[in-house]
């Protein structure tokens, strides 16, 4: 099964994540919207991973949370990978709590590298994803008067006191998410 390791944001965020989610729907550039149940900041996307493996890979957050202090941070901003110009995906940056959130990252990548899943060659950059764009490049201009008009300002704190490890299983075409394991940080 698809395995991601990820922490979630406050209801807050998520309410305003919705509203810059409709106005990227409503650009009509053929973007593929995130639900908002579905929000999270993801630390490590493992990929197919067996299902006998889970405790050992919960194990290993388990470690890396017990090493980490409970921090907030806030998320806010519009952005896009690669960049504005050429947008693929558009997400919610994280504007505080950014150092502690990569500390965790980097613990977590450390202890399941020792499991054999290896890291991202692309530098760490926390984010709430939104959405992923399919049109042509030359078809999303409506989304730049987004990235133009629409800027949320951060949003009220949210606290991370938790990982999750996620398992990803598609239904009617939707991606789901399921709880597989829980770490709580110290």
């Amino acid at each position: 099964m698809r395995t991601f390791i990820a922490v979630n944001v406050s209801d807050e965020t998520r309410t305003v994540a919705q509203r810059m989610i409709r106005r990227i729907d409503e650009a009509n550039v053929g973007a593929k919207c995130v639900q908002t149940p579905n929000l999270h900041i993801t630390l490590k996307f493992l990929g197919e991973v067996q299902v006998e493996r889970t405790p050992e890979i919960c194990s290993a957050v388990q470690k890396a949370a017990q090493s980490t202090l409970s921090f907030s941070l806030e998320c806010g901003g519009l952005d896009a990978f690669p960049d504005r110009a050429h947008p693929r995906t558009v997400w919610m940056g994280v504007q505080s709590g950014h150092e502690a959130l990569m500390q965790l990252q980097q613990r977590i990548d450390q202890e399941t590298r020792q499991l054999g899943y290896q890291g991202e060659s692309r530098q760490y950059h926390p984010h709430l994803t939104l959405a992923r764009i399919r049109a042509s490049l030359e078809n999303v201009r409506p989304l730049q008067e987004v990235f133009q008009q629409f800027d949320p300002g951060p949003c009220r704190e949210t606290w991370i006191d938790e990982v999750l490890v996620y398992g990803s299983f598609m239904q009617r075409g939707m991606p789901s998410y399921e709880v597989l394991g829980r770490s709580r940080l110290r």
